[in-house]
C-alpha cells in the first residue's frame, strides 16, 4: 500500500513495511550490482567451456629450395585433454556461490529496511507520546490557572507547570529531529532517486501485524528446535559449504593442468610443375599429431599447493562459521526472549498501574487533596514509563528482526511447534 501525503512541508510517499521491503529489493542499486556479478559468473561458464580456435598455416619453399619438395597448407587444432570439463565445473561452482551471495544480500537488505522502518515508527511513537504528555501538562496548567483565579493556588504553581511545558517543548523538538533522521535513514536504505518514503500514518510500535512482528504473548519454540530446523539453511552456512565446493573444483582444475594436450595438424601438400622437373612428387593430404604442454620443466606445483591451502581454509572457515552462527543464534534468541519478557512485564505490571496512578494524582489535585509538585512529579514519572515502554517495544521488534537475520528467514511462527 502506497499513499502520497505531506509531512512537515516535504512531500513523502507513505508506504507499508512489506511494500518498502519489496521496493528496496526490486530497485536497490547495491542489489543490482550483486545481480550483475551473478550474470558475469554465469557467462564465465560458457567461457570455461570454450573450445580452442584452430590455426591455419602454410609452408612455402622459396627459390631453389622448393625444387622437388612440397608446399603445405593446413589447419592446426589444439585439443585439451581432461581440462575443459573440470574448468567448467569450477565455473559452475563459482556461479552458485555468486548466486548465494546475491540471495544473502537481498535478504540482508530486507532486514535493513525492517530495522529502519521499526526505528522510524518508534521515533514517531515517542513523538506522539510527548505530544500527549504536552496536552496533559497543558490541562494541568489550565487547572493551576483556574485555582489561582479562585485563590486556591499561587503564582508558583503556574510557573512550575509552564517550566515543565517548556521542557516538553524542547523534548518535542528533539523528538521531531529524531523522526526526520529516521526518515532519512529509511530512504537511504531504500535508495530511490524519484521519491521519498515515510511510514504509514497511525502505525505505532504496538502494531505488531503492520511491523511483521508476532505478539509478545505467543510462546517461542526451544533453542534446540530452532537450531535443528534452521542452522543448515542459513546463508552463511550455505555460502561456506559452497566455498568448499569451489575450492575442491579449483584443486581438480589445477591438477588437470599437468595433463598434456594434443595438437592435431591436417592439410594438403602440393608442388607446382615447374618446381617438380623430375615429376616424382605427387600431392596429397597429410595429418600430424603432437603432444604439447608436457609438464617436465614446470609441474604446476605452486598452483596445486595454493589450491590445497585454499581448500583447507574453506573447511576451517566452514567450521568457524557454524560455531559462530550457533553463538549468534543463541545470543539473538536470548535477547529476543528478554525483550519479550520486558515488554510483557510492562503490559501486565507497569503501564496499567502507572495510568491509574496518574489519573488518581490528577483527580486529587482537582479536589485539592494533593499539591501541584506531587502531580508534576507523577507526570514526569508517567512520561518516563511511557517512553521506556516505547523503547521496550522497539527493542522487541528489533530483537525479532535480529533473530530472523541470523536464522536467514523472513518469518518464524511462534504458535507452531517446529
Amino acid at each position: 500500500m502506497i499513499l502520497a501525503v505531506r509531512v512537515d512541508a516535504a512531500e513523502y510517499t507513505e508506504i507499508t513495511l512489506p511494500a518498502a521491503i519489496e521496493y528496496a529489493q526490486t530497485y536497490s542499486q547495491r542489489l543490482k550490482i550483486k545481480e550483475m556479478d551473478v550474470e558475469v559468473a554465469k557467462n564465465k561458464i560458457d567461457q570455461a567451456n570454450q573450445l580452442k580456435n584452430p590455426s591455419i598455416g602454410s609452408f612455402i619453399n622459396m627459390g631453389k629450395a622448393g625444387e622437388n619438395d612440397p608446399q603445405y597448407l593446413g589447419v592446426t587444432q589444439l585439443i585439451e585433454l581432461a581440462k575443459r570439463h573440470p574448468r567448467k565445473k569450477f565455473a559452475e561452482s563459482e556461479y552458485k556461490l555468486s548466486r548465494e551471495n546475491f540471495y544473502q544480500t537481498k535478504f540482508e537488505l530486507g532486514m535493513d529496511v525492517r530495522d529502519a522502518y521499526v526505528e522510524l515508527v518508534g521515533e514517531k511513537t515517542i513523538l506522539k507520546q510527548i505530544d500527549d504528555q504536552y496536552e496533559l501538562l497543558s490541562e494541568i496548567c489550565d487547572l493551576a490557572k483556574e485555582k489561582y483565579k479562585a485563590g486556591l493556588a499561587n503564582q508558583m504553581d503556574i510557573s512550575q507547570t509552564e517550566l515543565a511545558l517548556n521542557q516538553l517543548k524542547i523534548q518535542k523538538n528533539s523528538a521531531q529531529v529524531n523522526v526526520n533522521n529516521a526518515i532519512n535513514k529509511l530512504n537511504r536504505i531504500i535508495y530511490c532517486t524519484e521519491q521519498d518514503f515515510d511510514s504509514v500514518s497511525g502505525i505505532y510500535s504496538d502494531n505488531y501485524k503492520a511491523l511483521l512482528v508476532p505478539s509478545p504473548s505467543l510462546e517461542m519454540p526451544s533453542l534446540d528446535e530452532i537450531l535443528t530446523k534452521y542452522l543448515d539453511n542459513c546463508f552463511y552456512v550455505k555460502i561456506a559449504k559452497q566455498e568448499i565446493d569451489v575450492a575442491e573444483k579449483n584443486l581438480t582444475n589445477v591438477i588437470r593442468q599437468r595433463v598434456p594436450d594434443l595438437e592435431v595438424t591436417a592439410g594438403w601438400s602440393y608442388n607446382e610443375k615447374y618446381r617438380n622437373p623430375t615429376g616424382n612428387f605427387y600431392g596429397g593430404a597429410y595429418i600430424g599429431v603432437n603432444l604439447v604442454n608436457i609438464p617436465i620443466f614446470y609441474t604446476f606445483s605452486p598452483e596445486i599447493k595454493n589450491a590445497k591451502i585454499a581448500l583447507e581454509q574453506a573447511n576451517l572457515r566452514y567450521n568457524s562459521v557454524v560455531d559462530e552462527l550457533i553463538k549468534d543464534i543463541t545470543g539473538a534468541y536470548a535477547s529476543f526472549n528478554t525483550a519479550r519478557t520486558n515488554l510483557n512485564d510492562y503490559n501486565s505490571k507497569i503501564i496499567g498501574d502507572s495510568f491509574i496512578l496518574m489519573s488518581y494524582a490528577k483527580e486529587n489535585y482537582k479536589k485539592d487533596k494533593s499539591d501541584l509538585i506531587s502531580l508534576i512529579v507523577m507526570e514526569k514519572c508517567y512520561k518516563e514509563i511511557i517512553i521506556g515502554y516505547t523503547h521496550a517495544l522497539v527493542d522487541y521488534c528489533k530483537s525479532w528482526t535480529a533473530l530472523l537475520r541470523v536464522l536467514d528467514v523472513d518469518s518464524l511462527s511462534l504458535t507452531e511447534s517446529i
